[in-house]
């Protein structure tokens, strides 16, 4: 009976802890308004343990790979942060940063004592007089205010932080985020951190002011790791504001079929099942923000070809020889691409090719029924029709290869393997005996992106903490 007793009350403990902390998220987001462009809570607290780091009353607690590397040289505002936390005089169990409409970004917690939290980072923090109701600083270059239960960091070095907080609070007032359901709820989980985006690229042909804050588009994600610490995951959505999870436009199942066309051993494979009424909008808004007027005039071109696809689109890769990742030569790559299109395309295309080559002095030659052969980059590259497919290849087209990776895109719209074993063959100076492996899948308005070092030592972000810090 005792012993029922006990695990009662140790369930109860339990609960009211996850209570207690979702509540305290709940609060932090009823001061940050919903015209924000990016929340994300993040859990110091479990991230700094998850990475070897924990949190005591007397400052930071580090594992044996940690403290040889992080003793000599951790600031003394690490250890006050931990104290403070392990005291209850801030939370760093919630701390939200924060993209707001004005590019404004900020970073904000929550306090229970502002005196003792004074006195604690007196330090770290240069006070000057209150304004306006609040305490103002400085922590570094950057704006600190505060209130008796608050903090915020500004990004900007500025004489208006004050009046940034309060417009800030002021526009929570009329609509907090806590009260756009599905996103609170999706910024409340219990994970090492929390993302909320607005889906800007999908909606900029729409001007935003002309858009209620419920018509809006998010994604919104969630990284924690593996329960045994050896990989670290991220999970996505794509939601409306009350939390309808919306299936991406223009997206089939890729044919895992074509899988067979792909030869073992190659580090890089990407597949996705598209149709013609895949919006391509916003890889021409990036190729015009980031790639000048040639990556927009090339977008301008092979856009009416991307939007023919009708099906599977496959890309594979794999290097030579190691260690030429960095190169940036395109000889230095086998590679093999199909893409699902009309024969018309595909010929059209073709032909395009041919005549391109002629131009430049080359003549391409036939190596079998709609196939042609173009020396480039050292290599012969074969492109043409592949079974209904717009091929391209540097290693000709073979479908009895079966791939092992198949059944990873089974009823996917997206998946993307990158293998590299061991990783020094690949990246310089990357540690001996340690592989990288990165699979990325999505269906359903849902996907999700697992990273990991096999051969490593211990979890996984410890194990980063530990190289960053050696």
């Amino acid at each position: 009976m005792k012993i029922q007793n006990f695990s009662l009350f140790a369930l109860l403990a339990v609960m009211l802890g996850v209570m207690s902390s979702c509540s305290k998220k709940a609060e932090l987001l009823d001061t940050i308004p919903a015209n924000v462009t990016t929340v994300t809570t993040l859990n110091l607290r479990s991230l700094c343990e998850a990475s070897g780091i924990k949190f005591t009353e007397e400052g930071i607690k580090a594992s044996p790979e940690i403290e040889k590397n992080i003793a000599p040289t951790i600031p003394d505002v690490i250890n006050n942060l931990a104290e403070m936390d392990a005291k209850g005089v801030a939370d760093f169990s919630t701390i939200a940063l924060v993209l707001d409409k004005n590019n404004t970004a900020f970073m904000t917690f929550a306090i229970s004592d502002f005196e003792r939290f004074k006195l604690v980072m007196e330090d770290a923090i240069t006070w000057n007089a209150d304004n306006d109701g609040f305490h103002t600083g400085y922590a570094g270059n950057y704006p600190l205010v505060a209130n008796d239960s608050q903090i915020w960091i500004l990004s900007r070095h500025n004489k208006t932080a004050t009046q940034c907080v309060k417009d800030v609070l002021n526009a929570a007032k009329e609509m907090p985020i806590s009260k756009l359901d599905g996103i609170a709820q999706a910024l409340n989980r219990d994970n090492l951190a929390n993302t909320a985006m607005i889906n800007w690229l999908e909606q900029s042909d729409k001007k935003p002011d002309n858009q209620s804050i419920q018509e809006k588009m998010w994604n919104v994600a969630a990284i924690n790791t593996t329960t045994d610490g050896k990989s670290i995951v991220l999970n996505w959505e794509r939601m409306t504001s009350d939390g309808k999870i919306e299936k991406s436009k223009g997206m089939r199942n890729i044919n895992p079929a074509v899988l067979a066309y792909v030869p073992e051993g190659f580090n890089l494979t990407f597949g996705a099942g598209l149709t013609p009424d895949f919006d391509w909008t916003p890889f021409e808004t990036i190729a015009r923000l980031f790639g000048g007027f040639q990556a927009e005039a090339f977008m301008n071109v092979i856009t009416p070809y991307l939007e023919s696809i009708d099906g599977t689109l496959l890309i594979a890769a794999r290097p030579v020889t190691p260690n030429v990742i960095d190169s940036g030569d395109p000889s230095d790559w086998d590679f093999i691409l199909l893409v699902h299109m009309p024969q018309r395309k595909i010929n059209q295309l073709t032909a395009t090719v041919s005549s391109m080559m002629a131009t430049a002095g080359i003549t391409p030659k036939a190596v079998g029924e709609g196939l042609i052969a173009v020396p480039q980059y050292g290599k012969e590259i074969t492109i043409g029709n592949v079974d209904g497919y717009l091929g391209i290849s540097t290693i000709g087209f073979d479908n009895t290869r079966n791939n092992s990776l198949a059944p990873m895109f089974v009823n996917k719209e997206m998946s993307l393997n990158i293998i590299a074993d061991p990783l020094s063959d690949y990246i310089n100076g990357a540690p001996e005996g340690v592989a990288m492996e990165l699979a990325i899948e999505m269906s359903g308005g849902k996907g999700q992106a697992k990273f990991a070092l096999p051969g490593s030592n211990g979890p996984i972000l410890t194990y980063l903490l530990s190289i960053m810090l050696d």
